[in-house]
């Protein structure tokens, strides 16, 4: 902003300059014409984001940072903040954000507390947590029944990630408040590498990159993983649910329709590069951004290649489903998520991303 600043103050200086000397035509010169036509560019939008370490939830905002797509839509992001996705939920219900990267459940629970939370577009179109269990355990631990007796680690309540925990563990006729102890993590990968690393839980609800992390380096082992074939559909129900999005508040699209389509259009943007390329591409591009690759900070390209590679085929156009919302919807009802139901047009602003 400074440079910019600089840059109109100079030109300004400039132009009176010129407008102030003694004409040596009738005729204004085409340069002259030109410097004082000249409008100059709109100031960017400083924009804040909210999101938690996920690889299926980020990848669409790390390309865009790689890509420089926000700058493209005339946005400055000024932070990309990584926490708990029930602590920021709050924070955004309380108007400290205005836009945040967020799995379903948080909008209808968001909804249901009076708090008016839109998805704008769609960032992931299949169900992602996965269940990991520690290595020593695997010829003990084969079903998630089996995860009796057994702590499980999650990262907050109300989360994504205690929501399929408590789907996984119900469909598998287990209590989560009586028959397993739920451990609270929070948002930091690291705390669950050495949770699941030191055996202060036997078993972690999974996502990436923490996934492909312990699996290589022999922490652990998958119990149930829903980019298997026939896993999503088994266990939730559906092969596709409308999982992860860009969310907002109504006060927002009201006040700040233009920003709100050009957010956006960034992430259309990211899912569009990531749907074109290849996981070795999509890494190189992160890799070379010292911003976007922080979040894969301590892994080497191979193993964020093996990332990219195993979540690739949730990453749909952007459109929002209603047939996923319908799927999301009756998860969170069947196994008693939120405290009731609200509609897709509750749910969703479809004027950007459209319907599919």
């Amino acid at each position: 902003m400074r440079v910019c600043l600089v840059a109109l103050v100079v030109s300004s200086v400039v132009i009176t300059a010129c407008a102030s000397a003694p004409a040596a035509s009738p005729t204004p010169s085409v340069a002259g014409t030109q410097a004082a036509s000249a409008t100059p560019a709109a100031p960017k939008d400083k924009v804040t984001l909210t999101g938690i370490n996920s690889t299926e939830l980020n990848l669409p905002t790390l390309v865009a940072i790689a890509k420089d797509f926000f700058g493209s839509e005339n946005i400055e992001l000024g932070e990309f903040v990584i926490g708990s996705s029930g602590t920021l939920r709050q924070a955004m219900i309380a108007k400290q954000y205005e836009f945040g990267l967020y799995a379903f459940v948080h909008i209808p629970i968001a909804r249901l507390a009076g708090s008016p939370f839109k998805a704008v577009i769609e960032l992931h179109d299949q169900e992602f947590f996965g269940l990991i269990v520690r290595s020593q355990l695997k010829d003990q631990v084969k079903t998630v029944k089996d995860l009796k007796g057994r702590k499980i680690g999650y990262t907050t309540p109300g989360s994504g990630s205690w929501a399929l925990g408590n789907v996984y563990l119900k469909k598998a006729g287990l209590d989560p408040d009586k028959d397993v102890e739920l451990v609270s993590l929070g948002g930091d990968n690291a705390v669950f590498y050495t949770a699941l690393q030191s055996g202060r839980v036997d078993a972690i609800v999974s996502f990436e990159p923490i996934a492909q992390k312990v699996l290589a380096d022999n922490v652990g082992v998958f119990l149930l993983d829903p980019y298997q074939p026939g896993q999503a559909k088994e266990w939730t129900g559906s092969d596709k649910a409308a999982a992860l999005f860009l969310v907002t508040r109504e006060d927002v699209i009201q006040a700040k329709p233009d920003l709100v389509k050009r957010m956006a259009n960034v992430q259309k943007k990211g899912l569009d590069f990531i749907r074109a390329s290849t996981a070795s591409a999509i890494a190189d591009a992160i890799l070379a951004s010292p911003k976007a690759a922080e979040q894969f900070q301590g892994l080497d390209k191979a193993l964020v290649v093996k990332v990219i590679d195993h979540i690739k085929t949730g990453f749909g156009t952007g459109c929002i489903s209603k047939a996923g919302f319908d799927a999301e919807m009756k998860i969170a009802l069947d196994y008693k998520l939120t405290s009731g139901a609200i509609t897709f047009e509750q749910f969703a602003d479809t004027s950007v991303a459209g319907v599919c």
